[in-house]
């Protein structure tokens, strides 16, 4: 019995370990046959996700090329920037680009060389520089002069406000324009009083005959004195000067010198504004007026009165003068008279009579007076 118990329970052990076995032999072998049936569903996806990580990975090839594309321009860009600035032609280069206009191109002497080297087919007629020439910086315009001035057209220097310029760098200046192919026409050198008599001497050459084509000389606040009138008077015997500015020198005293300028054979306009002329200045030009081309001339701030009033409007009728100042003469309403009779005599256009002794009620009543005289 016991051993007929043994041998049921090992053939119940048997049954049980072959069924688990059978059992567990099942389901890999049909997992085995679900993955066996569709082999070419396994290999599709794979395919795609491989074709998908190539189009992933080619489209960031592209999108790192272009960012260091990007970087290397930028790069570049910096690096032309400063080369630029370091040479001082950022601002003309900036103003041929379009990015500025070219007004402020003019912040130094070698900007200004830069615009007249790299602009081919434009012109640069006129040149501006304030509080940054030296007599070196005017040296290097007079020779970038020489060599673009004729291709840039250049008819003005203008050079106010300039304290470390000097006559070393005027004479520098007027050197260039006198040279053949020059189309310099206009001059200034306003408010550098440092100067003093040596920019009359520094321009004399100009004012020679068919020296050169300088028509507009501007000297105003110059440090120019009585002395240099007489100097600047012969220079301009035989010119083709056509407008002077002397204002803001002290010119007291030299009515003897200016009567002599205003025989420049061409001079148009004459501007003497506070220039701290005396009556016997005022009666020296006056009576010379008649006998002058001069169609401008400007007297404001010299504080004349009435009485020279009086003797400039006794030689005006048979004067050239269309445009007359007269502004801050100190001029009161009843001081108008003669200018009056005057004006009846030989009218003129255009006569300045702002901050004197008087309203803008006074002058807008003489204005009246003077049409219905003409009337």
């Amino acid at each position: 019995a016991a051993a007929a118990a043994l041998e049921g329970a090992a053939a119940s052990n048997d049954g049980r370990v072959g069924g688990v076995t059978e059992g567990e032999a099942v389901e890999p072998d049909g997992g085995a046959d679900a993955i066996a049936t569709d082999p070419e569903g396994v290999d599709a996806n794979s395919t795609g996700t491989k074709k998908k990580g190539l189009k992933l990975d080619g489209v960031g090839m592209i999108f790192v090329f272009l960012v260091f594309l990007i970087l290397v321009l930028v790069l570049a860009w910096i690096v032309a920037l400063a080369k630029f600035s370091w040479d001082g032609s950022l601002p003309a280069r900036l103003a041929l680009w379009g990015l500025l206009p070219e007004a402020y191109a003019a912040i130094s002497v070698t900007s200004v060389i830069a615009l007249l080297r790299l602009k081919q087919h434009a012109s640069t007629p006129v040149i501006v520089l304030r509080n940054c020439v030296t007599d070196e910086g005017a040296k290097a315009l007079a020779e970038a002069m020489l060599l673009y001035g004729k291709k840039a057209d250049l008819q003005a220097i203008e050079l106010p406000h300039n304290p470390e310029l000097g006559a070393e760098g005027v004479r520098a200046l007027v050197s260039a324009a006198l040279q053949e192919g020059s189309n310099l026409q206009e001059l200034e050198l306003s408010f550098n009083p440092q100067l003093k008599g040596s920019a009359v001497a520094a321009v004399e050459p100009l004012l020679k005959r068919k020296a050169s084509k300088i028509s507009t000389l501007r000297l105003a606040h110059c440090g120019i004195q009585s002395k240099d009138v007489q100097k600047l008077a012969d220079a301009a015997a035989d010119s083709g000067l056509r407008i002077l500015d002397l204002s803001g020198n002290a010119l007291g005293g030299a009515g003897e010198a200016l009567s002599s300028l205003c025989e420049a054979p061409v001079l148009d306009e004459l501007i003497l504004t506070r220039c701290n002329l005396c009556a016997e200045d005022v009666q020296e030009v006056a009576e010379q007026l008649p006998y002058t081309s001069i169609k401008v001339l400007q007297l404001g701030g010299n504080r004349l009165g009435a009485a020279s009033l009086r003797v400039l409007a006794e030689h005006l009728p048979r004067s050239s003068v269309d445009e007359l100042g007269l502004e801050e003469n100190e001029l009161e309403a009843g001081d108008l008279g003669p200018l009056a009779a005057a004006w009846v005599k030989r009218p003129f256009s255009r006569i300045t009579l702002s901050n004197n002794r008087m309203t803008e009620e006074d002058i807008t009543s003489f204005v009246r007076t003077l049409r219905s005289l003409r009337s």
